[in-house]
């Protein structure tokens, strides 16, 4: 059988079990809620005016887009991978015509369309509430918004591969990404855009892998990039993306070779 009907099974499989398990998913939804309430905060502090060059609509724009590109870019491989390795459950996975990492990245992926159908009437309801936001208004950034989504997506799921890797090694890697999710929170934007940052450090967050899978396509999205910055930010992407994916697929392979799960 060709991979084509593989991936069609398997993303079938995937919105089935998204669907079955829809009320967890938008509980899932709602727990990555935390740029709402940074809205919220920052809404408030630009009502006498603008904080550097955010003004209330600013704020409301960038937040409201963190929250949609965050819903857009989520993966969970480092959980499920995690559980599979301590458990031994990867064992039928790897009995399986199919790489378990494809596996997968298409569970992830298919369960998108309802995150993301889930997390849409929420952002309206914030929209509605703060009287919209402001987007980018050239073609130029729209064309440049799409690729740099799905840089973002696999550059998370690629970071997850690498933590969820450990593993074959570790008690509890994924405990370990909780270390990356707190970096990931301060310098991604997620609080506060990085351009806000004082002068020295923002360059710096600006160019590490946490503000590439947030910060930079936000800001694409509602247009606070020109097209040379927006083509510096798809590069950092393609960098650190090459140095995930290679680093994973290193790991994989060599915690395949020391695989050795309880179950197993």
């Amino acid at each position: 059988m060709s991979l084509g009907p593989k991936l069609g099974a398997l993303w079938r499989l995937g919105v089935a079990e998204a669907t079955a398990y829809r009320a967890s998913l938008l509980v899932w939804v709602l727990t990555t809620a935390l740029p709402l309430v940074s809205l919220v905060l920052w809404h408030a502090l630009a009502a006498d005016g603008p904080i550097a060059d955010y003004d209330q609509r600013a704020f409301d724009s960038y937040f409201v887009a963190a929250f949609l590109v965050r819903q857009l870019t989520a993966t969970w491989i480092v959980w499920d991978l995690d559980r599979q390795i301590r458990t031994g459950e990867l064992n039928a996975l790897l009995m399986r015509p199919v790489s378990p990492v494809l596996h997968h990245a298409m569970f992830n992926l298919a369960a998108m369309p309802l995150r993301a159908g889930l997390a849409a009437p929420v952002a309206a309801l914030v929209l509605i509430a703060t009287g919209g936001m402001s987007l980018a208004d050239s073609a130029s950034s729209w064309l440049l918004f799409v690729p740099a989504l799905i840089l973002a997506w696999l550059l998370a799921f690629s970071i997850q591969l690498c933590i969820a890797c450990l593993a074959f090694w570790l008690t509890r890697a994924s405990d370990l990404y909780d270390l990356w999710i707190s970096a990931y929170i301060v310098l991604a934007g997620y609080l506060v855009p990085t351009s806000l940052f004082p002068s020295g450090f923002g360059e710096v967050a600006r160019a590490l892998p946490f503000h590439a899978t947030l910060g930079f396509p936000v800001e694409l999205l509602i247009g606070r990039l020109d097209t040379a910055e927006a083509l510096t930010g798809i590069g950092i992407q393609l960098a650190w993306l090459a140095l995930f994916m290679t680093l994973g697929a290193w790991l994989w392979r060599r915690g395949l070779r020391a695989y050795g799960a309880f179950g197993a």
